[in-house]
């Protein structure tokens, strides 16, 4: 065989993840990164990113199975409390999306990836050293030192701000805050009314504030940022939360983002809505509308079996229902390819509608594999 028909194996290619110099700084970011454990959320965070970067952000084990809660806990090292708290921040600060595959797609992934071949790195390193200017004369070091250094520090600050412009269609330049900060409200009054957000108008002036705070600070908010933060206040309004003490305190506070609710901020007398919609005497037994609202019955269903209780009256299992729990926990450690208890849960009771203990099995139904919905 000649040397010219062998198979020409492809270069080496080194892959990396950009992340922007103000990453850190962004309202999701720092959003999850105020969240107890928030900084655990993070770190998990980039390593699902770079553990995305060879499939275009999709995370699929070997391509055909879903990652589990379980096994991404396994692979990054990470608890599986974090990782189920931190999926569910993702989700709904539209980080992760959930595919109807049942993978996880993380968007920012194919916006950030570079790589580069072993051969055109060296050829840049080169092109960099025939580019670098030559050195002055040590007589005219001191005399120039100080311009020299003046004028590149202009001209990184001025590339900054031509990356920001390139990169991010929604950039918003930064206001001189000696000036009235009116227009910057008015673009958040003008999401809101795009959105079709409900609020009132005593709830509009506490926004238009948190807008002229934010403002004040000298940030840029994308367009992105400001609809995530609308839907997360209209989410706690919803849940029952007084929206504008929360927006006054984190003002008062200093805070990046608006706080995290707590039992002090919810209205007296008031229910989630989801506590009118359950069809159980638990009102933790919701019926659920929305992705959230699918893994929040999930958790609470998987911690009612755990500890042994009927899920829709919180009650002790009876022997009969203790018996059926026991069945299907047969089924699922059977299961082909292997899901975990929760996921379990999650496919044959939150996606069904129908209770697990009126789903009842006999040894021969426990010895299958469970139906994929």
């Amino acid at each position: 065989m000649s040397k010219h028909s062998q198979t020409i194996k492809p270069a080496k290619r080194f892959i990396w993840i950009k992340l922007q110099y103000d990453f850190f700084y962004r309202d999701d970011i720092r959003i999850i990164e105020s969240l107890p454990n928030g900084k655990d959320y993070i770190i998990f965070y980039l390593k699902l990113m770079l553990k995305a970067i060879n499939d275009n952000g999709k995370l699929m084990f070997k391509d055909t199975i879903p990652y589990t809660p379980e096994m991404l806990a396994s692979i990054t090292n990470t608890s599986i409390d974090t990782v189920r708290v931190a999926i569910d921040a993702f989700a709904k600060l539209g980080l992760i999306t959930l595919l109807d595959d049942g993978a996880l797609l993380m968007q920012e992934v194919q916006k950030l990836v570079g790589s580069e071949t072993p051969d055109a790195e060296r050829k840049r390193i080169a092109r960099a050293k025939q580019n670098t200017p030559l050195k002055l004369p040590r007589q005219d070091k001191k005399r120039t030192l100080s311009g020299h250094l003046s004028e590149k520090v202009t001209l990184e600050n001025r590339d900054k701000r031509l990356d920001n412009r390139t990169n991010n269609p929604s950039y918003i330049p930064q206001r001189n805050t000696s000036t009235s900060d009116s227009g910057i409200a008015g673009v958040w009054l003008e999401h809101i009314k795009n959105l079709s957000c409900n609020f009132t108008d005593t709830e509009i002036s506490a926004i238009a504030d948190f807008a002229n705070y934010k403002a004040s600070t000298g940030e840029s908010v994308t367009s992105q940022q400001i609809n995530l933060i609308l839907e997360i206040l209209l989410e706690h309004k919803e849940s029952g939360y007084e929206i504008c003490r929360m927006i006054k305190h984190s003002i008062a506070s200093g805070y990046k983002a608006v706080m995290t609710p707590t039992k002090d901020f919810l209205i007296a007398g008031a229910l989630k809505p989801n506590q009118a919609k359950g069809k159980y005497p638990a009102l933790e037994y919701i019926t659920p509308e929305s992705n959230t609202q699918k893994r929040e019955l999930a958790n609470y269903l998987e911690n009612c079996y755990l500890r042994k209780l009927n899920p829709k009256t919180k009650s002790p299992l009876n022997a009969d229902e203790l018996a059926c729990i026991a069945l299907h926990k047969k089924r699922q450690s059977k299961s082909s390819p292997y899901i975990g208890w929760y996921d379990y849960i999650y496919r044959n009771e939150v996606l069904t509608g129908v209770c697990l203990l009126d789903q009842p099995l006999d040894s021969a139904d426990a010895s299958t594999k469970p139906v994929a919905v």
